[in-house]
């Protein structure tokens, strides 16, 4: 199959939640093409609201930049994972101006009180019924109560609940520059079994997604550990 990577950190490569990812990743198997597309490195205009993509050229964006690229290879892909951060209760910008760009994937609405956004989700020039999304962000908090709510509902609008996998992440900056430590390697682990549950299955079961919501240590250890992280870098 065909795995997609959208790392839609603003750190690139030293993202924390892209050591989620490709743990995710390792777990799938050695057949897989995957593509890692990193937005900070890409040219992504906003998008300008002029809705040629519903009239004048149905299903293609007016705006030349990046995106050509990215639109092919969401359609060439069986698995789209998009990677991020939670920063501020929602997606980081970036990724949240690809997304805005991505209306070209979606039939005009035309007034229907019976639609929702998600049922307008498919174009029948490129139709993504088929491709499976996942979405993996981690948080700089202690636990993940409340602070990925926002995200969520932002994905079950946009998707249809349930028609997404989701693996988040509290107390992400103990992911920090790799970190071995042992919950850290344990954690990992516990990512790649999920990894290869979801390419073999399509899904991830109710027993792993369980152990992924786990913290990776007590909320005192945590407070500890932030408090001297933030003493370092002041």
């Amino acid at each position: 199959m065909n795995v997609l990577i959208i790392n839609g950190s603003p750190k690139g490569e030293r993202s924390n939640t892209m050591w989620l990812t490709n743990a995710f990743v390792s777990g799938f198997s050695e057949d897989a093409k995957v593509k890692t597309i990193t937005l900070r490195d890409k040219d992504i205009h906003p998008c300008m609201g002029c809705f040629s993509c519903w009239t004048k050229t149905p299903g293609q964006c007016a705006v030349k930049d990046d995106m050509q690229e990215i639109y092919q290879d969401i359609l060439e892909a069986d698995i789209i994972i998009e990677s991020l951060p939670l920063y501020f209760a929602g997606m980081p910008s970036r990724m949240r101006m690809m997304t805005e760009r991505c209306l070209l994937f979606t039939k005009r609405y035309e007034g229907s009180p019976e639609d929702t956004f998600h049922s307008i989700l498919e174009m029948e020039e490129h139709s993504l019924k088929d491709k499976k999304l996942v979405v993996i962000s981690s948080c700089g908090y202690v636990s993940m109560d409340t602070m990925f709510e926002g995200l969520l509902k932002e994905y079950d609008l946009i998707c249809g609940e349930g028609n997404y996998t989701s693996i988040l992440c509290s107390q992400g900056e103990l992911l920090q520059a790799g970190s071995r430590t042992r919950q850290v390697i344990h954690y990992l682990e516990e990512v790649k079994k999920a990894g290869q549950e979801f390419y073999e299955t399509g899904a991830i079961s109710e027993e792993q997604d369980r152990i992924l919501k786990k913290q990776m240590v007590s909320p005192q250890t945590f407070e500890v550990l932030i408090k001297r992280y933030w003493s370092e870098r002041m």
